[in-house]
């Protein structure tokens, strides 16, 4: 680190060096040329242009550039042989402190080299031209009569010719290297990179001059491309005529011989022209070209400072001619760049006001109380909607803007403001030329010699104040009205602000106990822990949602809330939004669903259970009666008459078990999903027929008559045979154990629109290629040849008894599972009350229904409807598992 700060020291020490020397150098050279061409004798010089070049070193690159100006100084004027050395000394001594006094004063002014400003350039002509041009005359004279080089009679006369001589070379020179090297400064910082100084130097300087002359002007900044070559046209017009000018007025030899009268004020005109076009460079530039001029005539003998009889220099006049344009020059230009200052300042106000009224939608109207000349605003324009060339600004016109419901209210407070001198502010409307309503805001102030008021469009102002009205109000009354409770407080303090009814229900406290206290008054909190939890949570995320809480109420009840608290701002005071609802109910009923699908799904594997228990059930009652069917018939064989009777009771409980158990064993597959379905075609009367064969002897049992009574349009149906045969059975069954001695009728008909142009016997014919084909449980009638597959033909079985019937009350329950009339018909008929349950669930898993009426002692009629093709297979057969085949006796 050492060693990069020593570097770095070098290379700047090694850049300030070479930066010196580069300037002494310059310096040097041009004392060199003011000695050889500008001195007319060892002590007089036209005038001395080290004296500006000096000031404007010290002014554009500080202080400590001051060896330049020394070493420079003192070299250049060794030249002069009959100076001592002493004086030389004093001399460069002199030039240097006469520089760096003049940068002092001026930098107290706060001066800018650009002289943009009159107060610099005055600042430069006084200070640095005036007061500190005398200090380096004074030194060097003085020093060179102290040693005798100048002679002490003429220290006034010499003291003068050097003071004005200094002066000319800072009113010259210093504004061309000011204004100029300012903007090389400018460029420079702007290009240089700390790698390439050297590059940086060259880069600026080309953009310094190729620029140069189209940043001249004060205005316009970025021109066009006609206008940039205009203006270099007009630059280079200037310049040609002023060097040819200055040429014929103060270099032509012929010009001093035909015209006696003065020109040299002749290049005056172009001083203006350069101050009102291109400002202060341009200005010092025809300075320095008039007055290099007017030094070159006389020093090649010609032009008006040279007297024609004697060819001697009118030293006085020179210099006085070249302080007097320098001064003028300088002064003019300033003028004229502060004017465009102010005008360019004063457009861009009225732009930027302009631009803010139409921000702000503001215009205004201006009432000159003595002429009574109204003026209105663009905007204002703008805000009617016409343009001042259409409208002359009065009063009436303005009223005409005006909507017509306001128009006398608006014409009341503009009479008063113009005849009895009083301020106003209203609100109205104004009704533009295409339909368009508009809310305006008018404020007129009163002064001694105006009225002015401003007009702002707060349409949309108002628009959200309606909206923010209604929001509010909308707030207020969910607040009010909502479910969940809510609540507002403080969050330094947690004072409660407000409380919904919700709120103060769940709590149950009133509302006058709750405003301006905490929770921690009222003992809401059950675990003050959770409370310190929240706070932190808030602190890191501004917001809590749905966090459970234990709540006390006010009679000390524990209740369960889930809360969600945000932050909010309320007038600039912190406040938090807490919204709760009580959810200890529904947590109750959640554990109580809970428990209900737990006995609910035991219940089903219940009923899984004793479905998947058919064949463990079913195979041991197959052997028991098998057995005790050969028992008997070996009994009979063997005339053992006294063991026939006990093995038919075996054989007749078997039965009855395996029909109570298949009950309950088809009931539970139905619970359980597990009933099979097996679809085919068959003929209803054959089904009729096994049916009629089957519940005969019941029938005859109880000694009753058994009718069947069939229509005669009823030929086939397809379905599960079985499931209608089981159903059957069961209705026929219950018909005959509940009738004694009556009649039990099985009516059969067919209903529905539909006709089915199929032959039953050809459906017969092809059923079982059909069946093998498609494979056993598969919804055959979808695909059945000229089935039609919206058919809505159903087939009615209806069974009809005179036995003992229901009552109303036993009609409610009747297809309720293990559930019968009452306890007496159960000890007498017996049964498991699962029969009609199991029928009614068969035929709604086909498709169909069965319903009941009945009247106690007369008998009941049960109605089976059931598709006469089955479509489509019931639900719970499709993802059944169980393949087994239900047993049939």
């Amino acid at each position: 680190m050492l060693m990069k700060s020593l570097g770095r020291v070098k290379v700047k020490i090694g850049r300030y060096l070479g930066a010196v020397g580069l300037m002494a150098i310059v310096y040097w050279l041009l004392g060199k040329l003011t000695v050889e061409y500008l001195m007319l004798s060892s002590t007089q010089a036209l005038f001395w242009p080290n004296a500006g070049v000096a000031q404007a070193m010290i002014l554009l690159c500080g202080y400590r550039y001051w060896p330049a100006i020394t070493l420079g100084s003192f070299f250049s004027l060794l030249a002069i042989e009959p100076m001592p050395l002493s004086v030389v000394v004093f001399s460069s001594l002199g030039v240097t402190l006469q520089a760096c006094f003049a940068s002092q004063l001026l930098h107290r002014i706060d001066f800018s080299p650009q002289l943009k400003h009159l107060k610099d350039v005055m600042g430069l002509m006084i200070l640095a031209g005036v007061i500190a041009t005398l200090i380096n005359p004074t030194i060097t004279i003085f020093s060179g009569c102290l040693r005798g080089w100048i002679p002490w009679q003429d220290f006034g006369e010499i003291w003068i010719a050097g003071w004005l001589g200094s002066a000319i070379g800072v009113l010259v020179l210093t504004p061309v290297l000011l204004t100029w090297g300012s903007e090389f400064q400018k460029y420079y910082y702007r290009c240089q990179t700390p790698s390439s100084p050297v590059w940086s130097f060259l880069n600026a300087l080309s953009q310094s001059l190729s620029l140069g002359t189209t940043r001249l002007r004060l205005v316009e900044r970025s021109p066009s491309p006609r206008k940039f070559w205009f203006r270099q046209l007009e630059v280079g017009v200037w310049l040609l005529l002023l060097l040819a000018l200055n040429w014929f007025v103060f270099c032509s030899r012929t010009r001093s011989a035909v015209i006696d009268f003065p020109l040299e004020y002749l290049p005056f005109p172009f001083f203006v022209w350069a101050s009102l076009r291109f400002g202060q460079r341009g200005t010092a530039i025809a300075h320095f070209l008039t007055a290099s001029f007017a030094v070159w005539g006389v020093v090649r003998g010609s032009g008006p400072f040279v007297s024609r009889g004697t060819d001697t220099p009118q030293l006085f006049s020179l210099q006085a001619f070249i302080l007097t344009m320098a001064i003028t020059g300088l002064v003019l230009a300033a003028t004229v760049t502060e004017r465009q200052q102010a005008e360019t300042r004063l457009r861009s106000s009225e732009a930027s006001l302009a631009n803010a009224q139409r921000i702000a939608k503001l215009g205004h109207w201006d009432l000159k109380i003595s002429s009574y000349e109204l003026f209105w605003s663009d905007e204002l324009y703008r805000m009617l909607g016409t343009v001042p060339q259409r409208i002359k600004p009065s009063f009436p016109q303005f009223l005409e803007f005006v909507h017509p419901e306001d128009r006398n209210f608006v014409q009341q407070y503009i009479d008063q403001a113009l005849f009895q001198q009083k301020p106003y502010c209203i609100d109205y409307r104004l009704k533009l030329a295409n339909g368009e309503e508009r809310i305006v805001f008018e404020q007129a102030v009163i002064t001694s010699s105006n009225i002015t008021s401003t007009i702002q469009d707060i349409t949309d102002r108002k628009k959200a104040e309606i909206a923010l009205r209604a929001s509010e109000e909308r707030f207020s009354k969910t607040f009010s009205a909502s479910p969940i409770g809510i609540s507002i407080m403080t969050q330094a303090e947690e004072l409660f602000l407000d409380v919904n009814d919700s709120f103060l229900r769940q709590i149950g406290w009133n509302r006058e106990d709750v405003l301006h206290q905490t929770p921690e008054q009222l003992e809401m909190w059950v675990n003050p822990q959770q409370q310190f939890k929240l706070k932190k949570k808030l602190q890191r995320q501004n917001q809590i949602s749905n966090v459970e809480l234990k709540i006390r109420q006010k009679l000390g009840t524990i209740r369960n809330w889930l809360v969600s608290i945000e932050l909010i701002d309320l007038g600039g005071i912190p406040c938090l939004l807490m919204m709760a609802n009580d959810i200890t109910d529904r947590q109750q009923a959640e554990e109580l669903r809970t428990a209900k699908e737990a006995a609910e799904a035991a219940n089903h594997a219940k009923s899984l259970f004793l479905a998947n228990m058919s064949h463990e059930l079913r195979t041991p009652l197959n052997a028991i009666l098998g057995y005790s069917e050969l028992l008997m018939e070996d009994a009979q064989a063997l005339n053992q008459e006294e063991l026939v009777g006990d093995l038919k009771n075996i054989y007749v409980a078997g039965q009855h078990l395996l029909t109570l158990i298949s009950e309950i064993l088809d009931f539970s597959k139905i619970e359980a999903g597990r009933m099979n379905f097996h679809l085919e075609t068959f003929k209803v009367a054959t089904l009729l027929w096994e049916v009629e064969t089957t519940v005969a002897p019941t029938a005859d049992k109880n000694v009753n008559q058994f009718i069947l009574e069939v229509s005669e349009d009823v030929d086939f149906m397809h379905t599960d045979l079985t499931k209608v045969r089981q159903c059957l059975l069961n209705l026929l069954s219950n018909a005959c154990k509940f009738t004694e001695k009556g009649k039990v009728i099985l009516k059969v008909w067919q209903e529905g629109t539909d006709r089915i142009n199929l032959d039953v016997d050809s459906i017969l014919l092809l059923d079982p290629e059909f069946i093998s084909s498609k494979g056993e449980g598969v919804n055959q009638a979808c695909s059945l040849p000229d089935v039609p597959k919206t058919c809505s033909t159903v087939i009615v079985f209806q069974v009809i008894d005179t036995g003992i019937g229901m009552t109303p009350k036993q009609l409610a329950t009747v297809f309720n599972p293990f559930t019968q009339a009452d306890e007496s018909t159960t000890r007498r008929y017996g049964g498991t009350g699962l029969g009609l349950t199991i029928t009614q669930k068969l035929c709604q898993m086909m498709g169909g229904d069965l319903s009941v009426t009945s009247e106690l002692g007369k008998g009941s009629i049960f109605t089976m409807k059931l598709p006469k093709i089955l479509r489509c297979l019931p639900e719970s057969s499709e993802d059944s598992e169980d393949t087994s085949s239900d047993f049939d006796l």
